[in-house]
């Protein structure tokens, strides 16, 4: 779904979103957390649809930049460990839009 040979990966927080019943690839985006601005990862996780799995991996710096809405929106996703995110801390999560629990792919 990701890595460098697709250029879809870079600095900050990666992700992908697949359609839950379908398995289709639907977008892939990165958000700089370090130089960049939290406002773009918070409309994109705004437009996220119900159904939709959203997988996301840090590389480097996933932290500095996220603020409580940008976390809150992330926790909505079944994400447990967002809140504690901290600078260059490595993370992997698997959740879903929709999500009723938290979801047990994390780390």
């Amino acid at each position: 779904l990701m890595s460098g040979v697709k250029n879809n990966v870079g600095r900050g927080i990666n992700t992908a979103l697949v359609n839950g019943k379908t398995g289709e690839l639907l977008d892939t985006k990165f958000f700089d957390m370090w130089g960049g601005d939290v406002a773009p990862l918070i409309e994109f996780l705004k437009t996220i649809q119900d159904g939709t799995i959203v997988l996301m991996a840090t590389y480097d710096d996933g932290a500095t930049k996220l603020n409580d809405e940008a976390r809150k929106l992330i926790a909505e996703l079944g994400s447990s460990s967002i809140t504690n995110l901290g600078f260059r801390d490595n993370w992997v999560f698997c959740g879903g839009k929709g999500i009723k629990t938290k979801s047990p792919f994390e780390q």
